[in-house]
């Protein structure tokens, strides 16, 4: 026991005796790793290179031609109309090959997934891969008029938006005019909506949407839609020339 209490002893000692560090200066200094970093395979370089040059090939192609810039803007603009519009057009040529015949009555584009603006004159697939660059597809889903006025007025918090087929009068923030194909809407009435999946899921707020009575997914990625209705818009000689009318508007 006596050994055991003199080795405790020795041991505080020696830790009583430390020296107590003191940093006085620091030193930096970059080590390069590059030597480590292995050099670019030349076969693999080889393979891909055919296939890159098909893809940057293909997203050169000029597909329409624009008199006009196309910017988003609030409550309406020259871009979104024209989206809009596009998709209202091209929903209500798959309706027409559809059994149920769910023919669209107003198209929705959610604002923010339009991520950047169109030019005028040359527009070309990489563009509409910019402005698209998300694997949305084009849906048909069939509301209520009760919906729709709910869906109104989030058009309205959101201060316009991407909307076609509608004339819509804000007045002190709140629903003024509300018309769907030139007609008041009918709250107990059934519509068609084309649109794209993300909303039609409740994103960016359209809860409302999840109310539908019907869904029809098309299988059409929504970017394929557009650039093959453009395609053939500029194939007939057909420019892109789209108008502010006061679909959202302010009373």
């Amino acid at each position: 026991m006596k050994n055991s209490f003199l080795l405790i002893a020795f041991i505080f000692g020696l830790l009583s005796c430390k020296s107590t560090l003191i940093i006085q200066d620091i030193h930096m200094q970059n080590i390069p790793n590059y030597e480590n970093i292995s050099t670019i395979d030349s076969t693999i370089v080889q393979l891909v290179a055919p296939y890159k040059q098909n893809l940057e090939t293909d997203m050169q192609e000029i597909i329409a031609i624009s008199t006009v810039e196309l910017v988003k803007g609030k409550p309406e603009s020259l871009l979104t109309n024209y989206l809009a519009d596009l998709l209202l057009e091209e929903g209500s040529r798959y309706a027409y090959k559809h059994p149920l015949q769910p023919l669209p009555d107003l198209a929705y584009l959610n604002y923010g997934g339009l991520r950047t603006q169109l030019p005028k004159g040359e527009i070309t697939v990489g563009k509409i891969f910019e402005l698209m660059p998300f694997e949305n597809e084009m849906v048909l889903i069939q509301l209520t008029g009760a919906d729709l006025y709910e869906f109104a007025v989030r058009l309205i918090s959101n201060g316009g938006d991407c909307v076609s087929g509608i004339k819509l009068g804000i007045q002190d923030n709140k629903i003024g005019t509300f018309e769907i194909d030139g007609n008041p809407l009918n709250h107990t009435a059934l519509y068609w909506v084309v649109t794209n999946n993300y909303v039609a899921e409740g994103g960016d707020g359209m809860t409302m949407l999840l109310n539908r009575k019907k869904y029809i997914q098309t299988g059409i990625k929504l970017r394929d839609c557009f650039i093959d209705h453009m395609r053939n818009e500029y194939q007939t000689g057909r420019t892109i020339s789209p108008k502010l009318d006061g679909r959202i508007y302010y009373e």
